[in-house]
C-alpha cells in the first residue's frame, strides 16, 4: 500500500517535471523570438532612425543650399533692383528725346485740335513706357502699384474712346480709372497728362479750367521724375488751354516755360509764341519766334501765318517779313544756279552775264 503511494507520488513528481521542462523550454524558445523580433525591430528602428538622419541632413543640406542660393538670388535681385533705380533717371531722361518725335515730324501740319491723339499715341512709343513700366515696377507701396493698375486701365479707355468717339462709356471709364489712380498716387505726371485730354473732350465732361489744372500738374511731376520732355509737353498744353480760356499772359508764359525745357522738340510751340504776341499786336516778338519755326523746322509755317486771324493785328509787319525771306531764298537760290554756271534770267530775256 505504502510503496504504490510512493509509486504514483514519484511518477506524478517526473510528470510535472517533465511539464515544467517542457514548459520552460517553450517559455524560452517563445522569449527567445520574442527578444529576436524585438532585436530585429529594435534594428529596423536604427535603421530607419539613421535613414531619416541621413534625409534629414540631406534637407538641411538643401535647405542650407537653397538658403545660400536665395540669398544670391536676393542678393542678385537687390542689385538689379539698385541698378534699375540707377538706371530709372536716365531711362526717363533720355525719353525725353523722343517723347515729341511724331509731334516735332507733323511741323506746320500740326493743329493744335488734334494735339490730345497726337500726344496719347506719343505716349505709346516703347521708350515712354518703359520709363513708366519701371518706375511702377520698384514702388514700394501696394497703394502706389494699385494707382499704376487704374493709370492703365484709365489709358486703355481712353484708348478706346478714340478708336470709337461715338461711345461716351469709354470716356466715362477713362475719367473714373484716372481719377482714382490720382487720388491713390497724385504724383503720376502721366496721368495728369490724359486727365487733361479728358476735360477739353466735347463731352459731358468737358471743363477748360480743370483740364488746365491738370497740364499744369503733369508739367510739376513731370519736373520731379526729371523728364524735361513730358514737362514741357504739360506747358505746352497748358499754354494753348490758357489760350482758348482768353488769358494771352497766361498762354506765353506757360508756353515760354515749355520752351525752357525743350527747345527743339514742339516746333508747334513757337508758331503758338508768334501767334499769341501777334493777337496782342507786339510784331516784333511775333515775327522773331516765327522765324525760329519758319527756319529751323518748316517753311510752311509761313503759309500758316498769312491765313491765321491773329496774324492780321501785325499784318504790314508780317507782309515785310515775308518779303524779306523771299529776297533771301530768292539769293540763295540765285548764288546756288551762278555756282553751276547756271545765270539767273532778267526780265526781258537775257541774263545778268550779258
Amino acid at each position: 500500500m505504502g510503496i504504490g503511494i510512493q509509486k504514483v507520488a514519484r511518477d506524478h513528481a517526473q510528470t510535472i517535471a517533465r511539464a515544467n521542462l517542457q514548459a520552460g523550454r517553450e517559455i524560452s524558445r517563445t522569449l527567445k523570438e520574442g527578444f529576436d523580433e524585438v532585436q530585429q525591430q529594435q534594428a529596423q528602428i536604427h535603421e530607419a532612425l539613421v535613414d531619416q538622419t541621413g534625409v534629414i541632413q540631406r534637407g538641411l543640406e538643401a535647405i542650407e543650399l537653397s538658403l545660400d542660393e536665395g540669398f544670391d538670388k536676393v542678393a542678385l535681385g537687390l542689385n538689379e533692383v539698385a541698378n534699375r533705380v540707377d538706371g530709372l533717371g536716365d531711362v526717363i531722361i533720355s525719353s525725353q528725346e523722343k517723347l515729341q518725335a511724331g509731334i516735332k515730324g507733323l511741323k506746320a501740319s500740326m493743329d493744335m485740335g488734334m494735339a490730345n491723339i497726337v500726344t496719347h499715341f506719343e505716349l505709346q512709343r516703347s521708350e515712354i513706357k518703359e520709363g513708366f513700366d519701371m518706375l511702377a515696377n520698384i514702388l514700394e507701396n501696394n497703394q502706389k502699384t494699385l494707382a499704376h493698375e487704374r493709370y492703365r486701365d484709365g489709358k486703355e479707355a481712353y484708348d478706346k474712346y478714340l478708336q470709337h468717339p461715338d461711345e461716351p462709356q469709354f470716356l466715362t471709364d477713362a475719367l473714373d480709372y484716372l481719377l482714382e489712380s490720382a487720388r491713390i498716387y497724385r504724383s503720376n505726371a502721366f496721368c495728369h497728362l490724359y486727365l487733361g485730354h479728358i476735360y477739353q473732350e466735347p463731352a459731358r465732361y468737358y471743363d477748360l479750367y480743370k483740364s488746365l489744372e491738370h497740364y499744369k500738374l503733369c508739367a510739376v511731376y513731370a519736373k520731379g521724375m526729371a523728364n524735361n520732355g513730358l514737362a514741357a509737353l504739360g506747358y505746352f498744353m497748358a499754354g494753348w488751354i490758357s489760350y482758348v480760356l482768353e488769358d494771352v499772359e497766361g498762354a506765353i508764359e506757360m508756353s515760354e516755360k515749355a520752351l525752357q525745357f525743350d527747345k527743339e522738340g514742339l516746333p508747334e510751340n513757337y508758331y503758338n509764341l508768334a501767334k499769341f504776341f501777334a493777337s496782342m499786336g507786339q510784331a516784333q516778338k511775333a515775327i522773331e519766334y516765327l522765324d525760329v519755326a519758319v527756319r529751323s523746322y518748316d517753311p510752311m509755317y509761313s503759309l500758316k501765318a498769312s491765313i491765321d486771324e491773329d496774324f492780321s493785328n501785325i499784318r504790314p509787319t508780317l507782309d515785310q517779313y515775308f518779303t524779306r525771306i523771299r529776297d533771301e531764298e530768292a539769293r540763295v537760290l540765285e548764288e546756288r544756279l551762278l555756282s553751276f554756271g547756271l545765270p539767273l534770267p532778267e526780265l526781258g530775256g537775257k541774263t545778268k552775264e550779258e
